[in-house]
């Protein structure tokens, strides 16, 4: 297996790249959906400032990622696989991409509006070139709390089309992305 991609499967770095994203999705959503229902406090905040900086870390690593997949061949769909699976599984992946930066734009634009920059665990803070605003604050707030849903939805779908896959369809679509083909 080496760095970059090839025809059959994902290089290691696209690999580390979309579990590292994967991994950090899910904290960002259990960290939202955790804070979301506390009462203003210490704990809150302590809450958000993780979640800022992992979701700053997420960022990095997504545009990464990004960069790398138009850099790289993509591997081939499976031998087989019906057009409109293939259609389905290019619309959940560019949707992934879509919502996952609006998500992080949204939460990002949350945190400048409010008159604060991006802490990154306390070594550094990015700032935000917006200014504090309460209006903008509040319907960035809205957007960031409403995009994780279908973000939520396109990782539930792209998890069920791997497992399809795994499983049923029996092709090499989930071993190329965790340990390469045979």
């Amino acid at each position: 297996m080496g760095l970059k991609n090839n025809n059959s499967e994902y290089g290691s770095l696209a690999r580390a790249l979309h579990w590292l994203v994967a991994i950090g999705l899910f904290v960002l959503i259990y960290l939202g959906l955790e804070q979301g229902g506390m009462e203003r406090g210490d704990e809150r905040s302590r809450i958000r400032f993780i979640h800022a900086s992992i979701a700053a870390i997420t960022l990095m690593l997504m545009t990464i990622r990004v960069v790398w997949r138009f850099m790289n061949e993509v591997p081939a769909k499976p031998d087989g696989m019906p057009a409109w699976q293939s259609t389905v599984s290019s619309l959940v992946h560019w949707g992934l991409y879509i919502t996952v930066f609006a998500q992080l734009f949204a939460g990002a634009m949350v945190v400048g509006t409010g008159g604060k920059g991006i802490p990154v665990f306390g070594l550094f803070t990015i700032p935000l070139p917006v200014t504090e605003n309460h209006d903008a604050h509040e319907w960035w707030e809205e957007v960031h709390e409403f995009a994780w849903k279908p973000l939520a939805a396109l990782i539930i779908v792209h998890i069920l089309g791997a497992l399809y896959n795994h499983f049923i369809a029996k092709n090499d679509v989930v071993r190329r992305m965790m340990i390469g083909v045979k």
